[in-house]
């Protein structure tokens, strides 16, 4: 595997290797064995046509010059045969010069790898190849001369101990990405457990504060100062919690998404549906629109439901009362938008480029005490990020309103 899924994972896929070189042809045998495939070494042309008729390998790696056929003769009587025809060719040669490549491709050759080449190049054409994926050719500026015997065994050995540092450099990295990955679970059941914890006293302090202020009239003025002062310090204790609280949950949602095909119309409604409640709360006019004919989008509803509703419910609770906030959902090119605007506090481009920070203290004085440990935002955001869409934060300034827009790809219409 270089940058990406190990060759071969689905089945293990026959690759004949033909060169007259026997330490680079088995240097190339290792590096293919270890990416999961099956390989066959040859080390003359008549054999290499032999196999190749007989086994009808997956793709042939094939020198241009070797004992009996030469690799150009081998490659173009596999091309004129209907059975060997849809055999990929790569055509491997020491020499750089543009009428080399020219003759190879004109023999039905599938691609051409200049010696010396890198194993993340041999692996990832090797790759391309048996995908079907297209191949953009590689130009060199400078074509280099033609390589020795000699050379090319120095250069076996080279490219051996280069690919096993590769691949050990691949170990530790994936070794590094699993550990983070546990390192994330245990951070969202860290912060599960203590936020409950937390959360557990205070159903009895508030119930002791309540009886404590029932009686407020029978203590005296300093008392009931120093009660009121207990009071509100425990509800923004309590808030602050919260806060850690909703961090959790949201943390949790971080997960891989279950993808689907759906419309917005679908996911909207649903997940604003418990802001109205906010916001006729706080005296914000809250409109939605979502078009029914817009494209759907392939995306995990609950991670996308949830990023709406945190964006509706920031522009309900970052208003002013008697002012409006606006869902809109519509089609901009190849993106389905998910627009909310409001009329509140606004930002300034300074707080704009902290939003995707969690717990930072960008917000004016409307914004504090209400839980803003900048989490919304972040997830909104991630969420865009694991759909392959973007976020986009616009604002007027202190209290002109703000605008926040998360941008999916539309579904392929055969997909749907």
């Amino acid at each position: 595997m270089v940058g990406g899924k190990p060759l071969g994972e689905a089945e293990r896929r026959t690759i004949l290797i033909a060169d007259d070189e026997r330490p680079l042809a088995r240097a190339i045998g290792a590096m293919l064995d270890k990416e999961g495939l099956r390989t066959v070494i040859v080390h003359n042309g008549d054999e290499a046509l032999q196999v190749a008729q007989e086994m009808q390998p997956d793709l042939v790696l094939l020198d241009v010059m070797m004992p009996g056929r030469s690799g150009i003769e081998v490659c173009a009587t596999l091309k004129t045969n209907p059975e060997t025809r849809p055999i990929p060719v790569i055509m491997l040669t020491a020499k750089a010069e543009k009428t080399d490549r020219m003759v190879g491709m004109a023999a039905g050759a599938d691609e051409y790898l200049v010696k010396p080449f890198s194993p993340t190049e041999l692996i990832d054409l090797v790759n391309k190849v048996l995908a079907g994926r297209p191949i953009v050719p590689r130009h060199r500026q400078h074509p280099a001369p033609g390589v020795s015997a000699d050379q090319l065994e120095v250069y076996a050995r080279e490219l051996r101990e280069l690919y096993e540092e590769e691949q050990r450099k691949r170990e530790a990295l994936e070794a590094a990405h699993e550990r983070l990955e546990e390192l994330d679970r245990l951070k969202a059941a860290f912060i599960g457990a203590v936020t409950n914890e937390l959360m557990s006293p205070f159903a009895s302090v508030g119930l002791a504060l309540e009886v404590l202020l029932r009686q407020k009239e029978t203590l005296l003025p300093e008392q009931q100062q120093a009660l009121e002062d207990l009071a509100q310090a425990v509800a923004g204790l309590h808030q602050r919690v919260g806060g850690v609280v909703k961090f959790a949950d949201l943390v949790g949602k971080r997960r891989d998404p279950q993808m689907g095909y759906y419309t917005l119309d679908q996911v909207i409604p649903w997940a604003v549906q418990p802001v109205a409640v906010l916001a006729e709360t706080r005296e914000v006019d809250l409109r939605v629109f979502v078009p029914s004919d817009l494209p759907a989008v392939h995306a995990d509803p609950e991670l996308l439901g949830e990023a709406v509703f945190q964006m509706a419910h920031n522009a309900v609770k970052f208003n002013y009362p008697g002012g409006r906030a606006r869902v809109e959902a519509m089609r901009s090119e190849e993106w389905v938008l998910v627009q909310v605007t409001d009329t509140g506090v606004g930002l300034t481009p300074a707080q704009i480029e902290l939003l995707r920070r969690p717990f930072e203290e960008n917000v004016d004085h409307l914004r504090r005490g209400e839980s803003g440990l900048g989490i919304g935002w972040t997830f909104v955001a991630y969420v865009a990020e694991v759909h392959g869409g973007w976020t986009r934060v616009t604002s007027g300034g202190p209290g002109q309103g703000s605008c926040f827009s998360l941008a999916l790809p539309q579904a392929v219409k055969d997909q749907r």
